[in-house]
């Protein structure tokens, strides 16, 4: 929930285990910001300082727990310190490439009074990015004569867009020089999906063509992006030294882990595409070579008319279809979150937002999280706003008790409804559930519940759902045979 709330606003947002087992899963559950860049501070009461190592109730060294999810990682024993540690805890989460932040608190700390420093924060600290690093301008420069000369240039972007707000820049840049873009999971929103130049969304659970796009370019830009291997497919869009690449990214760690760029651009996505952007106007304009862009914009219309599962009427109904009719009733303002896994795929594939911004929230690996995403995300919008929330009967399993939760909260948050796509099966045949109706699940939380059977009862579904007033589930009873074609390896 704090990673959904620090996704939609951008401010550090805490969260809270005790010591013991919670402290375990907390910091297991810090994969999720950790993967999305969120700055999210977690706190947990270690057990008292002067009772340790006597085998007491859930005691356990916590630390090393966090070690592999959290930027910051602190075990605070002086009470007078504590407020120093939390505020270099926020400002080190939204600081440079976001991400979780981890501060320790001895129990007995409750108990204890002691004169402390003035306590204070920065006002410059309470969202991300707390400040706007440019590249340096020789290597701009260089950067722009590349994109110039490229023949068949491609922009591949990731959430570095949306963490830095670089929307305007980036449409401005593609425009300026007529270059394709596509984005990983993170990045879908960044670039309008209605745009001639915008490609799909790339990587092993993406569009086929959209990685085509990327393999055939000459130059390939890498915005915002760390290029992991699932974003890349597998390293094959592109194949490392096929093809030039322009790397820029806040974090320097992350440029060079995977594709050697031959220009290293290192600092703010907005602020550099700025100093970017006059590089390139101060040079002739690049020749688009004849014919590109239609071809391109050809292959992607032929791709998605080739999906004839978005029209199907088919029973169980189709997932395609499933994201068609979501598509569809999706307004301005509206928060979309997606689960990982197959719902993931279905999504990034055949999910069209109407608009660009952070609207989209794809979970990172950890299968059930989302529903977790989507609360946060309602607590931070207005009541005029609506989060849809994407998951499977696999990932609803895990956190369901949590309905209690939103409906607990229901006043306070902004509408929310969850898509399951149920197909009784954990993405493969050979998992088979239980057939289960989550609809009358939701029922018992006292939550609204519609069970869907049939592809045209949808639509009125979720104008139902989303009309009821209280948390709801539309629970769509799909094919188990389709499944996303994903090229995921695990080696």
């Amino acid at each position: 929930m704090a990673d959904g709330y620090a996704r939609v606003t951008g401010r550090p947002t805490v969260c809270y285990g005790q010591h013991g087992a919670a402290a375990a899963i907390l910091a297991s559950m810090l994969y999720e910001p950790m993967y999305a860049h969120s700055p999210v501070v977690a706190l947990t009461g270690s057990y008292p300082t002067a009772k340790k190592d006597a085998f007491s109730y859930q005691e356990c060294y916590e630390m090393r727990y966090f070690e592999q999810t959290c930027k910051f990682n602190a075990d605070v024993t002086d009470v007078g310190r504590l407020a120093e540690y939390m505020r270099t805890a926020c400002q080190v989460a939204v600081s440079g490439c976001p991400g979780p932040t981890h501060v320790s608190m001895h129990t007995d700390m409750a108990d204890r009074v002691e004169e402390v420093p003035e306590i204070y924060g920065n006002e410059v600290f309470r969202r991300v990015p707390p400040f706007r690093p440019r590249a340096e301008p020789e290597r701009v420069a260089e950067a722009a004569r590349l994109l110039a000369e490229a023949e068949s240039p491609v922009i591949v972007c990731g959430g570095g867009v949306h963490l830095s707000g670089a929307y305007e820049e980036l449409l401005e840049l593609a425009e300026t020089l007529m270059i394709p873009v596509v984005a990983n999971p993170n990045g879908k929103g960044c670039f309008p999906e209605d745009h001639t130049l915008w490609m799909g969304v790339m990587g092993t659970y993406g569009r086929p063509v959209s990685n085509d796009v990327v393999r055939e370019a000459d130059l390939v830009f890498l915005l915002g992006t760390r290029a992991g291997r699932m974003q890349m497919e597998e390293f094959t869009s592109p194949q490392p030294g096929s093809t030039r690449i322009i790397h820029l990214d806040i974090d320097p760690t992350a440029i060079g882990r995977t594709y050697r760029p031959d220009v290293a651009l290192v600092g703010d996505a907005k602020a550099t595409l700025q100093e970017l952007l006059a590089a390139v106007n101060k040079l002739a304009k690049r020749k688009e070579k004849p014919g590109r862009l239609e071809e391109l914009s050809r292959r992607v219309r032929e791709y998605e008319d080739s999906a004839k599962q978005l029209n199907s009427n088919s029973v169980p109904v189709k997932p395609q279809r499933l994201m068609r009719e979501v598509s569809g009733f999706l307004r301005p303002g509206d928060v979309v979150v997606s689960d990982t896994g197959n719902m993931l795929g279905w999504a990034i594939r055949f999910l069209r937002l109407g608009e660009t911004g952070r609207v989209f929230l794809p979970a990172g690996g950890t299968l059930g999280s989302s529903f977790g995403l989507a609360v946060g995300a309602s607590f931070a919008l207005g009541k005029d706003r609506r989060v849809i929330h994407l998951t499977g009967d696999g990932g609803m399993g895990y956190n369901i008790a949590d309905l209690e939760t939103a409906r607990r909260y229901n006043d306070l948050r902004a509408p929310m409804v969850t898509v399951v796509n149920n197909n009784s099966v954990l993405g493969s045949e050979a998992f088979p559930f239980t057939e289960l109706d989550y609809a009358k699940v939701a029922e018992g939380f006292g939550c609204f519940g519609v069970r869907v059977e049939r592809p045209g009862e949808l639509r009125e579904a979720l104008e139902r759902a989303l009309g009821s007033g209280l948390p709801a589930v539309v629970d769509v009873v799909t094919d188990k045979t389709e499944r996303v074609p994903a090229r995921v390896r695990y080696l």
